[in-house]
């Protein structure tokens, strides 16, 4: 497996998005209430400083808006509303409130190195969220925040030396938190991929490519708990032994690839499929009815029989046996299930073979 790993089917895993802001959105939240109370905090020493000048309550009304942002930062790191799209709700929300206070503090007369001690806040804020910061979030939001500053340092006739020393700060800071954005997204990525390709190496079966049995069961446990509608299917290769004795394991090897290739042709993308033992699979089919089971059981039947496996210049076929049972009330746990979809396979086995053994003819 290269780095950049294919997804698989059978396999689910976070995103890149969700598996890293599972990781930080604890601390960010705590962050961000951090900065809430700060924004709180701020309104007393505003009417101490303010409550004479006849433009308080313009000031106010700016600290009210900026503590508004800060509380659906606080809100977007956590709400399920905000699921999916935390890091565009949090920096939409967080530039806004930067607005208001970088607003509030040039428009009343205070310097201009009091906006960029309250950037470094926020930018503290935007290096936490790295590496879910993408390229062109940063720059729209870096983009507007630094045009924005110089454009209110502009309009308020603010000292030339006053622009001077906001963007001889701005560019280097700037600069310096992409750099830190450019490489935690790069470690990020491959992060992800390791726990990615070690996820995969852990649940799947190295030879089928199917879900491992340990897996598979811890899967199809799961979704028969949430799922009370699902039919079990349980299929062995007929004569395998014979293959191996006949042909060498190697060409067991083919045959138990072939089987497994179709199987998942044969299944939908939300079926659990996995390779329990030797020559022996498991297959849960959520909501499924037992005569619907039943057409995808004869399909993948058929299907194993007619296929030609190439070996060593020879063709072999081979055959399956299938066991399918429907999940009803009389079975109280998982295991119970299993079992009986294995005397279903059993049955099948000592009546012919190549044929599936639904529970409702046992």
């Amino acid at each position: 497996m290269n780095n950049h790993m294919a997804p698989h089917r059978l396999i689910h895993f976070d995103t890149f998005e969700v598996y890293f802001w599972k990781r930080i959105s604890k601390n960010f939240f705590y962050f961000s209430c951090i900065g809430l109370v700060l924004s709180i905090v701020y309104i007393p020493f505003d009417y101490e400083l303010h409550r004479f000048n006849e433009d308080f309550y313009y000031i106010l009304a700016g600290r009210a808006t900026a503590v508004f942002f800060a509380i659906m930062v606080v809100l977007a790191s956590y709400h399920p509303w905000f699921e999916h799209r935390n890091i565009v709700a949090i920096t939409t929300f967080g530039t806004m409130g930067f607005s208001a206070v970088t607003l509030t503090y040039l428009l009343f007369g205070n310097p201009v190195h009091f906006v960029v001690y309250s950037w470094f806040f926020y930018l503290v804020a935007t290096m936490m969220m790295t590496p879910l910061i993408t390229n062109k979030i940063f720059f729209i939001m870096e983009g507007y925040q630094v045009s924005f500053i110089a454009l209110v340092i502009a309009y308020t006739h603010q000292k030339p030396e006053e622009m001077v020393i906001f963007l001889s700060l701005a560019i280097p800071l700037v600069g310096y938190v992409y750099a830190v954005i450019l490489l935690n997204r790069k470690n990020g990525k491959e992060a992800y991929q390791n726990a990615l390709k070690n996820h995969m190496l852990m649940s799947l079966d190295g030879l089928s490519n199917l879900l491992n049995r340990r897996t598979w069961y811890e899967t199809s446990q799961r979704k028969w708990e949430g799922d009370k509608g699902v039919s079990f299917m349980m299929l062995d290769i007929d004569h395998f032994k014979k293959v191996n004795d006949t042909y060498g394991h190697e060409c067991g090897d083919l045959v138990i690839q072939s089987v497994s290739q179709t199987l998942l042709e044969q299944t939908r993308d939300y079926d659990i499929i996995g390779r329990l033992g030797g020559e022996e699979f498991g297959i849960l089919l959520p909501q499924t009815h037992l005569k619907e089971a039943q057409e995808v059981a004869e399909r993948i039947r058929q299907k194993v029989e007619t296929t030609r496996i190439s070996y060593n210049g020879q063709e072999i076929r081979v055959t399956i046996s299938l066991g399918l049972i429907r999940n009803h009330d009389a079975i109280e746990d998982f295991n119970t299930l299993v079992v009986l979809g294995d005397k279903c396979l059993y049955k099948a086995k000592q009546t012919g073979r190549n044929r599936v053994v639904s529970h409702e003819e046992t």
